[in-house]
């Protein structure tokens, strides 16, 4: 089991920050922290530049705390609410991928849930200092608080999610 989720935290938070510094920095051919803001005001989110900075950072350090089982309570946190503002986002979309969906988002979602309500494992880092918030009552509340969070992110965009496609930076 250790193996497993040490496989599952490595990809899913690697993969988010490989997505973080894309907005951040424009590594890996994208348009960094200027090209993200001009995507979150098009999404109606306000001030998008601040926006941008904030997913940008809550990505990339989420996503390493994930991958190295570091802080993982918060890593939980911050990745949960992230998913959960993207499947807001993408909901009138539908689910699939093709058509700007969440699919995608809803299995990082599924697969950061399964480390709140497991715990990183023993080859983590909250291992070493005997970090261990799981079970389903931790779970629930890291998961819950997270989506909580990416709701009320949601909630703050300055026009109601529109039926067009909404594309990610």
């Amino acid at each position: 089991m250790d193996i497993g989720l040490l496989v599952l935290r490595i990809v899913v938070g690697l993969v988010m920050a490989y997505h973080g510094t894309e907005k951040l920095l424009g590594w890996w051919g994208a348009d960094g922290l200027k090209g993200a803001a001009a995507f979150f005001g098009r999404m109606g989110y306000r001030p998008p530049l601040v926006i941008a900075a904030v997913a940008g950072l809550t990505e990339t350090m989420g996503g390493l705390l994930l991958a190295a089982g570091a802080l993982t309570p918060l890593a939980v946190l911050m990745l949960a609410g992230t998913f959960a503002n993207i499947v807001i986002l993408h909901l009138p979309n539908g689910l699939s991928r093709r058509r700007n969906g969440f699919e995608y988002e809803l299995v990082l979602l599924a697969a950061t849930a399964c480390v709140a309500f497991t715990g990183p494992g023993a080859l983590a880092v909250d291992a070493l200092y005997g970090l261990a918030l799981n079970g389903a009552v931790w779970g629930a509340a890291l998961v819950g608080a997270g989506l909580l969070a990416g709701a009320a992110v949601s909630a703050s965009r300055t026009r109601p999610i529109s039926a067009g496609p909404a594309g990610a930076p």
